[in-house]
């Protein structure tokens, strides 16, 4: 189902444009007439019981985290059997969209975006149990306007409990370590791996080789 502009969910999410699509579903900027700001809708058109599952575990996991550098969950709801997650719109390019139009960054442009994105995983690896994003790479990293980075999609991310993780598999091939490609136990150093995979790609402009052919 998609959503067309002046459509209203929830009689308060009123959707402005589609800021896009994929397989599972789509992205939409919509007004929240009950706050009066802007929000992204994000929709999960996938009925699969893996998928719902998937979709509820980003829900659950972002309301409960409040860092500057990650986006603030404001609802979870489902309507007409398509789940809907409303966060904060985040303005602006990613980083991969950035890397495509302005080639290979600048070295000190690309460590105060690591700085950042280090405080952020410092954040998420230190809740108990620790939150594993799994998909680092740069088009998952927004920029702002006034320079400040924040990580999206944790479609994929996984709350470590013991030696086990849950949530759901996934990988993006050469941002992604070895374990992640089989059933290894993956943590923080997942996202480490996928951390410096992504500022060799911003700092060389080029696909870092995937973990496995190395």
């Amino acid at each position: 189902m998609e959503l067309n502009a002046g459509f209203t969910l929830k009689n308060r999410y009123v959707i402005k444009n589609q800021l896009g699509r994929g397989g599972m579903g789509a992205v939409y900027l919509a007004e929240d007439t009950a706050l009066d700001q802007l929000v992204a809708v994000k929709s999960n058109l996938n009925s699969s019981q893996q998928s719902q599952r998937q979709f509820e575990i980003e829900a659950r996991l972002l309301a409960k985290l409040r860092h500057p550098n990650l986006p603030l969950v404001f609802d979870h709801f489902i309507l007409e059997d398509i789940q809907y997650l409303v966060m904060d719109y985040i303005p602006g390019e990613d980083l991969s969209q950035k890397l495509k139009k302005d080639g290979p960054q600048p070295v000190y442009k690309v460590l105060e975006w690591a700085d950042q994105i280090s405080s952020a995983l410092t954040f998420l690896h230190s809740q108990d149990p620790p939150v594993i994003h799994r998909d680092i790479k740069p088009a998952n990293l927004k920029i702002q306007p006034d320079g400040k980075i924040v990580l999206v999609d944790f479609g994929i991310a996984k709350a470590s409990i013991g030696d086990t993780t849950v949530g759901a598999r996934g990988y993006s091939p050469g941002f992604a370590p070895p374990e992640q490609y089989g059933e290894a136990v993956t943590g923080p150093f997942s996202d480490q791996y996928s951390l410096a995979a992504t500022l060799y790609n911003l700092l060389t402009g080029n696909p870092p080789p995937e973990s496995v052919d190395r």
